[in-house]
């Protein structure tokens, strides 16, 4: 009897053992690192340009959805409440529209502000791809950020593009995300000799940092 007794108490001590150590074990593993996602939208349209040298109008391509903020929330008297209809934006590897979404993006410290350099492209006939990068400071218009996009094989580009902070949109920057809008009065399309002026809004979230 006293054997056995000896026998159970060793099982449990060695029951218990192994639970601590598979318990330690999850503890340090990494935990898993959050998917980069994007929702984006953006137009190509004149602009102070002519017609005839730009060639475009219109909406050119999104990714995701931002939503309608002016639905208001779920509950007018918390401003804390989920939005009626919310941004929907679209993780790295997903389904969208008719394609399948790709999204690479870093927003690291730089100075008193970030470096942003992000890329979104989604296949499909209604598809596109946006490059963009840049600095960000916290507050205030940024200048000076370069952007690019491309959908069906036409590129619009220009490096003198202004991001802009829309608070009440909750816009803003920060370690491994941005949401902002960013104007390019001269974006330019040197194989078809076209300028124009073109405009988005952009949210990256789960980026490096």
């Amino acid at each position: 009897m006293f054997r056995r007794h000896q026998l159970s108490l060793r099982f449990m001590s060695l029951a218990f053992v192994a639970g601590v150590v598979a318990m330690s074990a999850n503890g340090c593993s990494d935990p898993e690192k959050a998917v980069s996602r994007v929702a984006f939208d953006s137009t190509i349209q004149p602009g102070t340009h002519k017609s005839t040298e730009c060639g475009q109008t219109g909406r050119w391509f999104a990714i995701g959805s931002f939503g309608n903020p002016a639905l208001g929330r779920t509950d007018p008297a918390n401003p804390e409440s989920p939005l009626i209809d919310p941004v929907v934006p679209i993780e790295d590897g997903a389904p969208d529209q008719q394609g399948t979404v790709a999204v690479s993006c870093s927003v690291t410290p730089e100075g008193e502000g970030f470096h942003v350099a992000a890329h979104a492209e989604l296949t499909g006939a209604t598809g596109g791809a946006v490059t963009l990068q840049g600095h960000f400071n916290k507050t205030g218009d940024q200048p000076d950020i370069t952007v690019a996009l491309t959908k069906r094989g036409v590129t619009f580009t220009d490096s003198h593009c202004t991001a802009k902070f829309d608070s009440l949109l909750g816009h803003a920057v920060a370690s491994g995300r941005v949401w902002a809008q960013v104007d390019c009065p001269n974006a330019e399309n040197p194989g078809a000799q076209q300028i124009c002026a073109s405009g988005a809004q952009f949210r990256f979230e789960n980026c490096a940092q």
